[in-house]
């Protein structure tokens, strides 16, 4: 994994965990909070990351706050995804999935987290991830699966 990514994962984590541990109302409360946690981020990243992970701000007594909306992740991810893949391809063995470069691994962990029947791995390099179906006889539904969990068309 990528040093930005990781970097990436980290403030996602951050952020996570801080809306769901206090009643956080406004991003630059938000900024400041990752700031004391040691990650500076621009009010533009931030955007960025909450839309990414899915956040909504809820109305309560306190005021509006922001909140994880679960319905809302796995599609949100699923939406993030489809736009890295740039072609999927497969011959009588394997499938190949093309992506923008430094984006395979993050598609491939996402693919390997949905523990799909139909798959026995993935192998993945900067902008290629090599897809091992358990039965060749069944690559036509094992791309269909792979399409629908990844929202490419």
């Amino acid at each position: 994994m990528t040093k930005k990514l990781q970097d990436i994962h980290k403030r996602h984590s951050l952020i996570k965990t801080l809306i769901s541990s206090q009643d956080v109302f406004n991003q630059t409360q938000l900024v400041k909070l990752l700031k004391q946690n040691g990650i500076k981020v621009t009010q533009a990243t931030l955007s960025r990351d909450l839309t990414e992970l899915g956040v909504v701000r809820v109305p309560t007594t306190k005021g509006v706050v922001y909140k994880i909306d679960s319905t809302g992740v796995e599609k949100t991810l699923q939406n993030h995804l489809s736009e890295e893949i740039v072609s999927v391809q497969s011959n009588e063995s394997i499938i190949v999935l093309k992506t923008f470069p430094g984006r395979a691994q993050g598609v491939a962990l996402f693919i390997d987290k949905n523990n799909l029947s139909e798959i026995i791995g993935t192998v993945a390099g900067d902008d290629t991830i090599i897809i091992v179906p358990k039965s060749i006889k069944s690559i036509d539904k094992t791309i269909q699966q792979l399409k629908n969990i990844i929202g490419f068309k």
